[in-house]
């Protein structure tokens, strides 16, 4: 499963990140290493996740603030595809993916277009089939910032600089080490949105873990509002041709 599920109505991925974490609620005694590490192994050993090629994930979309309802479906493919689609009930549908060499996204409003810059190197680690086991490969730096509060509970938080883009701050559970939080921001061709991510209700899949809810929090300059993505289905090893994930002509 990606690491992030989904950003807004377009695009999963560690991208950028001005969110302050809280005051501190204790002294943490591991090294952000040995909590990315431990983090990794809490969503299932690697051999379990090497044994899973593809994924196909289908749910619901909810902003109950708006009134907006609709589906997603999210299909990735070892070692670095991905196709995103959100369709939206009176808004349309939108696509986003990435064929290992191309990201490219489609909208009612933009229409077809190429990715470039920041989005298309937040595409690229969205990307990578099993991140959270080759976090190495997506960060140039990594910090601990302490340990935090999220919903009541102790949470690591770990700041994350890309090569290219600001940092991402990620949350684990000091007992479970199970993400709970991402704050980032995702480039959009509106400019940034600031955003608040929590991945809850784990399951497990063929031996791994996959958060099947997903609260998304945009800060916007109007108010928060809160986009919510509950996973019906998710089905591995699900034969996906490659064109699957090519941009497409016009």
């Amino acid at each position: 499963m990606k690491r992030l599920l989904l950003a807004g109505f377009i695009l999963v991925g560690a991208t950028t990140s001005t969110a302050q974490p809280g005051k501190p609620s204790q002294r943490p005694k591991l090294t952000a290493e040995q909590i990315m590490d431990r983090a990794a192994a809490a969503l299932g050993p690697k051999a379990a996740w090497d044994k899973i090629t593809s994924s196909v994930m289908e749910g619901t979309i909810t902003v109950k603030s708006r009134g907006i309802s609709g589906t997603v479906l999210l299909k990735a493919k070892r070692p670095n595809r991905f196709l995103i689609q959100q369709a939206i009930k009176g808004l349309g549908v939108t696509l986003q993916g990435y064929d290992g060499k191309v990201g490219w996204s489609k909208d009612p409003v933009q229409g077809l277009r190429k990715l470039e810059g920041a989005e298309l190197a937040a595409a690229k680690r969205a990307a990578l089939f099993d991140a959270h086991i080759q976090w190495r490969k997506l960060y140039r730096r990594w910090e601990l910032v302490g340990v935090r509060k999220v919903n009541g509970r102790d949470a690591y938080a770990i700041r994350l600089s890309p090569a290219i883009g600001r940092a991402t701050i990620e949350y684990h559970d000091t007992k479970t080490f199970r993400l709970v939080r991402t704050d980032m921001v995702t480039e959009t061709p509106q400019g940034p949105l600031s955003m608040e991510i929590y991945p809850s209700d784990y399951r497990t899949v063929r031996g791994v873990l996959v958060p099947f809810t997903v609260l998304q929090r945009q800060r916007h300059p109007t108010g928060s509002v809160d986009v919510l993505i509950r996973l019906k289905t998710v089905k591995p090893n699900v034969p996906i041709p490659d064109n699957t994930f090519a941009m497409p002509k016009s």
